[in-house]
């Protein structure tokens, strides 16, 4: 297999993400650039230069038709979107992957076949107004994602780390079920606060989605456009407001140190003889 050259692999997300919004926009379903993604179209027109990734938002109900519809119209096959509760998913949001590639995360087990190159799709949901309630209820939600990431981890390491991660995986399943189980537990957690009628909104979909995901609604009350590498795509109304709270000063760079990819996946282009979705 031929290993993408970073140009490439950007490409391949580019194109997939200019598919998907427009699969969006043909469907009247509401997205919007999200966390790294957003921060490139408003302070570099377009990726980081140090980043090689892209996120997006959704409205629950519109993430909830995505996942209805989004394959029914790509019978062609070339992107796909890998549904949290899909056999081969590892994670617990939506990936749409471009099938004529591979990508190996570091660190997951794909028991069932390596994916492609991917966009994340996060879904956006109502949350607890009271900060009281709202940080018991994150808790929760949490501590399930934190779980299932338990359950998704590939056992490797020294033979003492392998043994305990192994244990910790046995137990996870005894106490808590398989990997749809605990999406099932998240699920009824996130319905408690429907987006519609929530002052508050926000993404909890993984244990790396940390307490800062949490917005004004009115921040998303429309989408307004703006360009990310030559491409016009939406982001939120608010966007000023929702960077601020993730990250402060977002327009002031990182120090030369920090202006590096926290992924560390490496990317082909596959054979023909290579296993297809």
């Amino acid at each position: 297999m031929k290993q993408l050259t970073t140009e490439e692999l950007k490409q391949v997300e580019l194109d997939i993400l200019s598919d998907f919004a427009k699969f969006c926009d043909k469907n009247r379903l509401t997205y919007f650039l999200a966390y790294g993604t957003l921060i490139g179209a408003i302070r570099h027109k377009g990726f980081i230069p140090w980043d090689d990734d892209i996120d997006i938002w959704m409205p629950r109900a519109d993430y909830n038709r995505l996942i209805a519809m989004f394959n029914e119209q790509h019978q062609d096959g070339v992107y796909w979107a890998i549904l949290p509760t899909d056999k081969r998913s590892c994670h617990s949001f939506v990936k749409v992957i471009d099938t004529r590639t591979l990508k190996v995360e570091q660190g997951i087990s794909y028991s069932s076949g390596f994916l492609g190159v991917d966009i994340d799709v996060f879904p956006l949901d109502g949350q607890p107004t009271d900060d009281a309630e709202f940080a018991e209820w994150y808790h929760r939600l949490y501590h399930l994602y934190l779980r299932h990431f338990t359950l998704i981890r590939k056992i490797e390491g020294s033979l003492l780390t392998r043994i305990k991660l192994a244990g910790r995986q046995v137990l996870t399943w005894i106490q808590h079920g398989n990997k749809r189980d605990i999406l099932r537990k998240a699920a009824t957690l996130h319905r408690k606060y429907p987006y519609e009628t929530s002052t508050y909104v926000g993404t909890v979909e993984s244990c790396f989605n940390f307490k800062s995901n949490r917005y004004k609604k009115e921040w998303f009350s429309k989408a307004v456009v703006t360009e990310f590498e030559g491409v016009s795509f939406k982001i939120p109304v608010g966007y000023h407001e929702v960077l601020t709270q993730l990250y402060g000063d977002y327009m002031q760079l990182p120090s030369a140190e920090q202006q590096v990819t926290h992924h560390r996946n490496k990317t082909y282009w596959r054979d023909k003889a290579d296993e297809k979705v």
